[in-house]
């Protein structure tokens, strides 16, 4: 509808996009005699694999979108759900990028569709004339529910949350662990954990074929299995990946939003999924 050309860049194996692999991306486009990259949209932390850049990333990223005019729009809709590492927004570091966030993750107001924006002076005229034609405002009962938020009694709920995550996210985490082969993103923050059938040695080739699957027998299959088997929804990886590389069937995502007893449930089920469909693998692969 807004007629823009979108380009993949690809992540970095500790599943992030920083000034490096941005650099790459808008020098091998200028070689190539290519379009220029005109705008970036990044989220940190992630959705799905929870990387977060820090704060020294997040700033050199920033500096060389200015000096290389590309429009930066940070995604920050996961502030203040992260495990140990200091979060950044991309206003400590320039004034030029569009930062986006909303009141459904951290403050638990999913479906209330209300959020807000940060913009740089020159885009706030164009952003109103969207916004009246396309939505008028968010609805008044949600931000009158939404100024409950920043009560002491709320903010030590929502803290509550967090810990509950946290929580979740060590039990996932120590469960795949016991499985050799998996490839995970550092799940910094957010509320997902990313797993990469391909392990660690395929890591650096998007069309590489999975360690722990086949071509038939990939994510898609394995999370349809889990589900009509043991009942537990996984997210297979074509929902976020590039469709023109083979790695949304190599990937698969775990929410751990459901709570401390349904991830342990989830993930006891899991493990004991899990030798059946390596023995479904090992089967194809002698076939």
């Amino acid at each position: 509808a807004l007629d823009c050309q979108l380009e993949h860049i690809k992540v970095n194996h500790e599943f992030k996009l920083t000034r490096n692999e941005l650099q790459v991306q808008v020098e091998q486009r200028r070689g190539d005699n290519e379009k220029p990259i005109r705008g970036l949209i990044l989220s940190s932390p992630s959705n799905p694999t929870g990387a977060m850049l820090t704060s020294q990333e997040l700033q050199e990223l920033c500096e060389y979108c200015d000096e290389n005019d590309i429009q930066f729009l940070s995604d920050e809709i996961y502030h203040g759900i992260s495990y140990g590492k200091q979060e950044a927004t991309a206003l400590q570091f320039t004034n030029n990028a569009i930062i986006i966030n909303s009141f459904s993750k951290y403050y638990s107001m999913s479906g209330w569709r209300l959020g807000w924006m940060v913009l740089p002076p020159h885009l706030v005229d164009p952003i109103n004339s969207l916004q009246q034609n396309m939505f008028i405002n968010a609805p008044t009962v949600s931000q009158t529910a939404a100024l409950q938020c920043w009560k002491d009694e709320t903010l030590q709920e929502l803290e509550g949350h967090v810990t509950k995550y946290r929580s979740s996210r060590k039990i996932i985490l120590e469960a795949l662990a016991t499985l050799p082969g998996l490839q995970i993103a550092p799940a910094d923050g957010g509320f997902y954990v990313y797993v990469d059938l391909r392990g660690t040695s395929k890591g650096g080739d998007d069309n590489s074929p999975p360690l722990l699957a086949l071509p038939d027998l990939g994510t898609v299959a394995m999370c349809a299995a889990l589900l009509q088997e043991h009942y537990v929804a996984f997210t297979p990886g074509i929902d976020f990946e590039d469709p023109e590389t083979n790695l949304g069937n190599c990937r698969f995502r775990i929410s751990y939003a459901g709570g401390i007893d349904t991830a342990t449930e989830a993930m006891e089920r899991f493990l004991q999924f899990w030798p059946t469909w390596l023995q479904r693998v090992q089967t194809a692969l002698s076939s």
